[in-house]
């Protein structure tokens, strides 16, 4: 009888340290941090895309409207209703820490020496370019209302009575991080 209440202690014991080590181990992937890129994948199938808005493949979207279009990284999903643009779409990620405008502009008049030389006299200490396609790209820091430092990238390509534009905005702090983010972004 002593032999048989042993194994059967025996047995609960290590079914109770069983289920405790199945329990422990079930929680080690509640408690492990997923990287942001799928954070923002799984966000996304629960969040309804603004009108223009798709996926276009692993990690990116495509915003068009018909006369604009721009694959991006999927980090920038939610519609930002501060600014609505004329024709275009104003996104911000997750944690609005950035924002990604991406507009239509009607200007029957610019050329690309007239917006180079606008963005030179209104933002003298940025850093622009053009790239081989036409592109102008710039970024500068502005600042905002409420007295904080932000950093713009700008990609700007002229059209047909007018311009497209990208404009990412983020803290002065990521910078670096977003001015990577920033260079994957093309018009298409």
């Amino acid at each position: 009888m002593k032999k048989f209440l042993l194994i059967l202690i025996s047995i609960i014991m290590l079914s109770g340290c069983g289920h405790s080590e199945i329990q422990e181990s079930s929680d080690i992937p509640s408690k492990v941090q997923e990287s942001s890129v799928s954070e923002s994948t799984e966000e996304i199938s629960f969040v309804e895309f603004p009108k223009g808005l798709s996926t276009y493949s692993k990690d990116k979207l495509k915003y068009t409207d018909g006369s604009i279009t721009v694959i991006f990284t999927d980090e920038f999903y939610i519609e930002n209703k501060s600014y609505t643009p004329k024709s275009g779409v104003y996104l911000q990620n997750a944690d609005g820490t950035a924002t990604l405008l991406i507009e239509k502009v009607d200007d029957k008049t610019v050329t690309n020496e007239e917006m180079l030389a606008y963005l030179y006299e209104t933002y003298p200490y940025s850093e622009i370019s053009s790239a081989e396609n036409g592109d102008i790209i710039s970024w500068y820091i502005v600042t905002d209302k409420t007295g904080h430092n932000a950093v713009t990238f700008q990609k700007i390509r002229l059209a047909e009575n007018g311009y497209h534009q990208i404009c990412l905005n983020c803290r002065q702090a990521d910078k670096d991080k977003y001015r990577k983010i920033f260079a994957s972004i093309n018009f298409s």
